[in-house]
């Protein structure tokens, strides 16, 4: 747990996974069709291919893999929920992902009470920025909003959400499902097991005059 002064003033989400419950997308499936190793991020194998031909046939395969999993996205528990609470107190939102805005904007029609106009930014793949685990994405963001990246919590359930928002210098908040990391260390100012324990994190940062005063992180 983080032990300094903070203040809150927009929460970025990784998406998949995150806001959406893990899983619809079946990563060793689609690494398996496309030749990728099991060490290599996806994203970054396409980066490596020798001509743009085989970039262009992976990335095609990529995309039928993403819009399928949108159209079978399920909100994550507790998401639409926090949603409105974070609204509620003010706060501004928005999504950092790697994956292509069309695939957001479709999963988010699976929300029952929740529209992409929730969003006050939204940093996809399709944004001319470096992807995750750069912290450009969380920068421009924070530039969008208007904020110092300092009022920013970065949420998300891989290293790449937590690397991303150490390197913009915005406070992080992994969602912790348990999985093996290997030798990976997820280094995050919080760790959470579910996304409504992220109501009482924002409590203590909201800047002064957004509520009554929080009760203690415990």
């Amino acid at each position: 747990m983080i032990n300094r002064p903070f203040r809150i003033k927009a929460v970025l989400f990784d998406f998949d996974g995150t806001l959406t419950q893990p899983g619809a997308l079946d990563f060793p499936l689609l690494k398996n069709t496309i030749d990728c190793p099991s060490d290599i991020p996806v994203l970054e194998f396409i980066d490596s291919l020798p001509t743009s031909l085989e970039k262009e046939e992976i990335i095609s395969l990529l995309e039928r893999f993403e819009t399928k999993a949108a159209v079978h996205s399920e909100p994550n528990d507790g998401a639409e929920s926090l949603i409105h609470y974070l609204r509620s107190k003010g706060l501004s939102m928005g999504i950092i992902t790697r994956n292509r805005f069309l695939s957001i904007e479709r999963a988010l029609q699976n929300f029952e009470n929740i529209t992409i106009s929730y969003f006050d930014v939204i940093i996809s793949r399709n944004t001319p920025v470096k992807l995750k685990p750069s912290g450009d994405g969380i920068r421009l963001a924070a530039q969008k909003l208007n904020l110092d990246v300092k009022e920013v919590l970065m949420v998300g359930d891989y290293i790449f959400d937590i690397q991303a928002g150490k390197s913009a210098g915005c406070n992080t908040v992994f969602l912790d499902y348990g999985t093996v990391y290997g030798d990976f260390k997820i280094e995050s100012d919080f760790t959470i097991s579910h996304l409504e324990e992220i109501k009482k994190i924002v409590g203590i940062g909201l800047p002064l005059g957004a509520g009554n005063p929080p009760a203690p992180f415990g």
